[in-house]
């Protein structure tokens, strides 16, 4: 790498100010209350959350990397998101008391034991419903 290569940066801000009662305005009070009580910076825990799911995407799509090294940031990735998933379950999904879903192979949907009930009693036909985690995916990932 040449000199100007090397020191090239790229710049992102982000400054997101919801009303009380919207769920983002928690979000923001959760992270600076973990700044605060532990001295976890908010911009470092949303690079990291964020890094998890798309950094193995936006390493793909250049040719810096060897497959040895989209390997590694590949599982570390995978790792860092199935402990994101551990704590969701250990926090919400003990507090709500919910069943942790069963991953079933081929193209059936997850669904915890709950949702599993609630379909044997639908009585509707949706043939053509798309059941996903209510993001809405393109072709390079969340939109």
């Amino acid at each position: 790498m040449n000199e100007e290569q090397e020191k090239k940066r790229e710049h992102i801000s982000l400054t997101h100010k919801p009303l009380h009662n919207h769920p983002d305005y928690h979000l923001i009070v959760l992270l600076k209350r973990r700044k605060k009580e532990q001295g976890i910076i908010p911009k470092e825990s949303m690079l990291e959350a964020t890094k998890a799911f798309w950094l193995p995407i936006a390493c793909l799509n250049v040719d810096t990397y060897s497959p040895e090294i989209l390997e590694q940031i590949f599982w570390e990735s995978l790792a860092k998101l199935n402990a994101q998933q551990e704590l969701l379950w250990n926090i919400v999904g003990k507090a709500l008391r919910l069943e942790r879903p069963q991953m079933m192979v081929g193209s059936e949907a997850m669904v915890s034991h709950n949702q599993k009930e609630d379909l044997l009693f639908d009585q509707s036909d949706d043939s053509d419903e798309v059941i996903h985690s209510g993001l809405d995916y393109d072709e390079a990932g969340i939109l």
